[in-house]
This record gives C-alpha cells, structure tokens and sequence, in this order.
C-alpha cells in the first residue's frame, strides 16, 4: 500500500490518499475544502472516502470531494450524526462557519473489513464516541487516537478519558510494530509510542504491566 500524506495547513487534520497495488485509491479523512485537495485525487481511481471521526478538521473536505468524485463515505455509525450537523462536529464552536454536510454511504463497525488494501475498522472510542483506526499491514492510520508523544483530547464533547484508556490499550496490546499515521503531526511507530509516549507508560505503568 503506498500512503501519500497530504496536508493542507495547521487548522486541518492530515489527510492520506491511500493506493493499492490495482492503483485504487482512497482519502482518509478530508478536512480541508480547498482546490489542492481535488487537485490531489485528479487522474485518480477514488473509490473510497474513510473517516476516523467526524470532527470538522476531518470532515470538512468530505462534501465537495464526495460531489466530484462520486466516491462513497464511511464512517462509525456513532459519530455519523456530526456528518450532518455542525454543533456536533464542533464546526460552528471552533469556526463559527456554516458546515457543508453529507450523508453517510457506510456505516462502519468494529473489527469489520473494507475490501481495500486488507484494511480492517478497530473501533477507539475516547476523542469521540466513534473514533477509529483503519488498521493494515503493518500500518495504523490513528486519526486523533494517537500522536507522536501524545494522544486525543478527551474534554470535547461526547469525550470519554476512560473509554480512551480502553481504546490505547488496544493498540498498545496488538502484536508486533507498525508505522502510525496519526490524524495531526508527524509519522511514529507503535513501538515508539509503546515505550516513548508519557500517556501510555502512565497507562501501562497503572495497569502493573511496566
């Protein structure tokens, strides 16, 4: 799977175009409704638009891409409400702008396969009811699960900190090392984090296993 990261500035999350070895392609998590965004997709066979959650610095890309491409949306069934409203997805707080909505194509579910580039949904509640990793070989895109040295904030609305601690320990516990592409930041690993990361050592260290 080649991963392109595509960042569109410090307000937006980051954006992959993910691209199999058929050459289908897919967006994860649009948050910028900017011309370099479709600029990014031209010539290219976008099948698919994947949401980690529905925050609007995710979302907020999705609408025009999803109208020039015909691609279909997925997300968790349990942030798929902030995809049509922005008081829920934090639009109007934090931007004080009118949201472009979508509806959904897809609701995703935990543990469920894609049928693209051997991608599987790990659900990881905590930032948001419906947070997710889209988990593949040998790679984690965490959206706002996981950082490089830190993890999602989990004041917002609809937040959960102990759902949060269930959802890293999760990923800390899935056997093996992958290369993290996190929803803001760079590029890390999961060993990295599992041994660098002060929010996990103080997870791991309460749970008696350091």
């Amino acid at each position: 799977m080649k991963i392109e990261p595509l960042f569109f500035g410090d307000r937006w999350a980051n954006t992959y175009l993910l691209t199999d070895e058929n050459g289908v392609s897919a967006i994860v998590d649009p948050g910028a409704p900017t011309p370099r965004l479709l600029e990014a997709v031209r010539g290219k066979d976008l099948r698919w638009i994947l949401i980690t959650h529905g925050h609007f610095d995710h979302i907020m890309g999705v609408a025009g891409l999803k109208k020039a491409t015909g691609a279909p949306v997925l997300i968790h069934r349990d942030d798929a409400p902030m995809a049509g409203d922005a008081s829920l997805s934090l639009a109007s707080e934090f931007l004080g702008l009118r949201q472009d909505c979508f509806v959904p194509d897809r609701l995703l579910t935990d543990g469920e396969a894609l049928g693209f580039g051997g991608l599987r949904v790990l659900h990881t509640p905590g930032h948001s009811p419906g947070s997710v990793c889209f988990v593949g070989d040998g790679f984690l895109l965490s959206g706002d699960t996981l950082f490089s040295g830190g993890i999602g904030r989990t004041d917002f609305p609809g937040s959960d900190p102990e759902q949060m601690r269930s959802s890293l320990r999760r990923l800390v516990s899935l056997p093996g090392d992958y290369t993290v592409w996190p929803g803001h930041g760079g590029a890390t690993t999961l060993e990295h984090e599992r041994s660098g990361n002060y929010y996990i050592g103080m997870l791991l260290k309460n749970d008696g296993l350091c």
